[in-house]
């Protein structure tokens, strides 16, 4: 029988109060300690892990995420869709499979299922998270990150810039509140949200504008949360309630 995994989150109950933590919560946290912190003794499959490219994996060193779940878990399986970049990481000792993250089925659940910045990228969002969730026993979590739409960077870039960062690759922007409602209409809900700190920044270079443009976002990022870059969501399997 599976043991419930042995991983801290709020235990979020309703829509009320996921927005009130989106909207005050001010902690901040790496999305590899959050990440490395829930898998920890944990049976864990990694989405979307090789992070780009080989070369991108190895040139990260001991911050690849997926090196850093691996360091932690109990057992871990990638999964990714780059055949050769994975061939070249398995030869390295790595254990990543080949299988698209909307369609696929490995037969088995796990404690942890992890998808670092991945589901902007996908071309079906909903079919994704079915697949997830077939993947999960009662007391798996799945961790979402993603960015936000709503990051003052952003706004800062079009501003000055006349110009927004979006890697080439995405195909959708997932803000918290939109995030909930297409969580639970897979089966599944939000136990917990943080505002997370990742690798990637989004600045002005323009002269004059960057050092007013840069310290102003980092000001407001403190004083609004939800202003910040980057977010991470825990998911479980929906829990019925009885109502009283």
């Amino acid at each position: 029988m599976k043991q419930e995994a042995n991983v801290s989150y709020r235990n979020i109950k309703s829509r009320d109060e996921y927005m009130k933590i989106v909207s005050s919560c001010k902690d901040l946290i790496k999305k590899e300690q959050l990440i490395s912190e829930l898998c920890k003794g944990k049976d864990v499959l990694d989405i979307g892990c090789i992070d780009h490219s080989f070369e991108t994996a190895l040139a990260l060193g001991d911050d690849w995420l997926h090196k850093c779940i691996k360091a932690v878990s109990r057992s871990i399986i990638g999964m990714d869709i780059l055949g050769e970049d994975i061939r070249k990481l398995n030869e390295k000792g790595f254990n990543i499979i080949n299988a698209n993250a909307e369609s696929f089925d490995l037969n088995r659940t796990f404690d942890v299922i992890i998808a670092g910045d991945l589901i902007e990228h996908l071309s079906n969002i909903g079919l994704f998270l079915t697949s997830v969730r077939k993947h999960m026993h009662s007391h798996s979590v799945c961790v979402i990150t993603t960015p936000n739409p709503f990051n003052i960077e952003q706004s800062m870039k079009a501003i000055f810039e006349n110009h927004i960062s979006v890697n080439r690759e995405h195909t959708t922007w997932l803000d918290p509140v939109v995030m909930y409602e297409t969580v639970i209409r897979s089966g599944l809900e939000i136990v917990d949200f943080r505002w997370i700190e990742t690798r990637f920044k989004i600045q002005v270079h323009r002269i004059p504008y960057k050092y007013f443009a840069n310290f102003l976002s980092n000001i407001i990022m403190k004083k609004r949360p939800i202003c910040r870059r980057d977010y991470a969501v825990i998911v479980r399997k929906a829990v019925q309630r009885i109502r009283v």
